[in-house]
């Protein structure tokens, strides 16, 4: 919680105002017992046993001390519950987490523990309540309301305070609802215990307190237990999502985003370590995916000895001053916590899962088994998205020349046309290149001489393509380029720059069907043929067709080394 200064000033002036005149009505207003200190000793003890523990119910955290402060106030009136109360703030400053200032927060809790002890306590005495030995259903009335009433007034100052400090109060009925109940279930251990107080003294605690505690202790125990399988069920359903996942930036989207369904962060960063030492980011979220360098995180270029990143297990630094222990790593400064996982393949540190909280204490223990739970599932989606996309890229490349082979060519017009129907793009023009004479040259100089210029080409080809353009080896000596959004003009000019690269390039290559296999210089020529869609084919098999009709009516029969342009009635030759 972001809490200002005037807030800060606010709360503190009111708790000066508030909680002395609170015990002062409370000194000199209400009835009191002598204490003993015997059971004040026990009492404290057992409340702070309590207090060490909660439990969670419907994903609500809560302690529960009512009895404890209840059976106080039954048992020596309402300036022992005060202060047992005012402990109990002060307690939960260091047992329930939070990004509040403490200082803050013990001044709100006081403030709202004292106003709610006196209002329920005057209830209490004014439907007939007394320290005094009362009958039974006298006793349990008014128990009950004076339970009730610390519950809904406990209820209506948060509410008050959250509205002042502008919170969403739109999950609070669940909390109000459960609060109540835990008070009317408590209260009948209350009762009970000072019943047996009377009876027995001091040792009704060996009745009360001490199975209380062990079944609270044993109750977290299993609720803790019963959280860390729910979790490890959440992380199980993240690990087959992964798995799933069959490229590697589907993989980083998978884990960076499922990730906070088990771990909660506001930003998270995938760092990786190269050559054991280099650090490059990998990806990021921050609000949302992002490509780019992040806005609330810098990193040194390397890692180093000392700087805090632990290369061998998970780390969480729960506030500023233990962020402060990275060194060379800054954070944006509404970061309050931080968490650092190395992700590791074939036991090697090879990247780094940095998460970060704008929340105090935001992580606990549980999150870094579910970070080296879920960085284990990664690393392997990882490696099986690297194979599955090497696999791929093999099918769909020539493994001579590098570039796409026929079948991604088909498979790419085909997403062009999609395109070009929906309204992507208004134009497709296909452009196909050969290489003239190409059989004299495998004759003349062997065939890999020939396998070397093909290769050659195809690197002039890369020289001049763009990001748009898609390049292809068609087959043999045959290359094409598809180029969404060109003009059929712009095909032409594009083609004609080709052919004259081509005709001006020599190449050099060792010919393998000679004796002294000495350097030999070769030029060549090529024939173009140029067709555009919409006016000259209707789909993508079409158009690769009369681009190979004017590749060999334009270029080749018309005498080589010349760019065909397709048309509907004839094939112009461009010289």
């Amino acid at each position: 919680m972001i809490v200002t200064a005037r807030q800060k000033k606010a709360v503190y002036i009111m708790w000066l105002l508030v909680v002395p005149l609170m015990f002062y009505i409370a000194l000199n207003y209400f009835p009191a017992k002598s204490l003993n200190y015997v059971e004040i000793v026990i009492y404290s003890a057992i409340l702070i046993a309590t207090l060490m523990t909660s439990i969670s119910l419907d994903k609500v955290s809560m302690t529960l001390e009512r009895w404890v402060i209840f059976s106080l106030f039954f048992q020596y009136g309402i300036v022992a519950e005060m202060m047992f109360m005012q402990i109990t703030s002060f307690i939960l400053l260091y047992t329930m987490k939070s990004s509040t200032p403490k200082a803050f927060r013990f001044g709100f809790n006081s403030i709202n523990f004292a106003i709610v002890s006196v209002i329920s306590s005057a209830i209490f005495y004014a439907i007939g309540g007394s320290l005094q030995e009362m009958s039974l259903g006298t006793f349990l009335l008014a128990g009950f309301i004076y339970a009730s009433a610390y519950s809904l007034v406990n209820s209506l100052v948060i509410y008050t305070f959250f509205r002042w400090m502008k919170i969403t109060t739109a999950g609070m009925k669940k909390v109000v609802l459960w609060d109540y109940v835990s008070s009317i279930l408590l209260l009948p251990f209350a009762i009970t215990f000072c019943l047996l107080l009377q009876q027995f003294g001091s040792e009704a605690f060996l009745l009360i307190g001490v199975p209380f505690i062990i079944v609270l202790l044993v109750s977290s125990k299993y609720m803790k237990s019963d959280k860390l399988n729910e979790v490890l069920s959440s992380s199980t359903v993240i690990g087959h999502q992964l798995a799933d996942s069959l490229r590697f930036d589907d993989v980083m989207v998978t884990f960076i985003d499922k990730i906070n369904d088990v771990i909660p962060y506001d930003n998270a960063y995938i760092v990786d370590l190269r050559m054991g030492e280099n650090l490059v980011m990998l990806s990021h979220k921050e609000g949302k995916l992002q490509s780019e360098v992040p806005n609330k995180f810098s990193f040194p270029q390397k890692i180093s000895e000392g700087d805090g990143m632990d290369l061998n297990v998970t780390r969480i630094f729960l506030n500023k001053k233990n962020i402060g222990s990275l060194k060379g790593y800054s954070f944006d400064e509404s970061v309050e916590s931080v968490m650092t996982a190395p992700i590791k393949r074939n036991q090697k540190t090879e990247a780094f899962l940095i998460l970060t909280s704008q929340q105090r204490y935001a992580f606990e223990d549980v999150h870094v088994k579910m970070a080296d739970l879920l960085t284990g599932y990664f690393a392997t989606a990882v490696d099986k998205a690297r194979y599955y996309e090497k696999t791929v890229e093999k099918s769909v490349r020539c493994g001579l020349t590098g570039l796409y082979n026929f079948r991604y060519l088909e498979s790419k017009l085909d997403e062009e046309m999609i395109r070009y129907h929906i309204g992507e793009i208004s134009t497709l023009s296909t452009i196909i290149l050969d290489i003239d004479h190409f059989k004299s040259i495998n004759d003349t100089y062997g065939h890999q001489s020939g396998n070397d210029l093909l290769c050659a080409f195809a690197a002039l080809l890369r020289s001049c393509q763009t990001p748009e353009m898609t390049l292809a080896r068609y087959g043999g000596e045959e290359f094409v380029i598809v180029m969404p959004n060109y003009k059929k003009e712009d095909a032409v000019e594009f083609a004609e720059m080709i052919r004259k690269k081509m005709e001006e390039s020599s190449f050099e290559i060792i010919p393998d069907l000679l004796e002294d296999r000495k350097p030999a210089i070769v030029q060549m020529t090529i024939s173009v043929g140029v067709a555009t869609l919409p006016m000259d084919a209707k789909d993508g098999k079409e158009l690769l067709r009369n681009a190979d009709r004017a590749l060999y009516i334009g270029g080749k029969q018309a005498g080589r080394n010349r760019v065909g342009v397709y048309e509907e009635e004839y094939v112009g030759i461009l010289n």
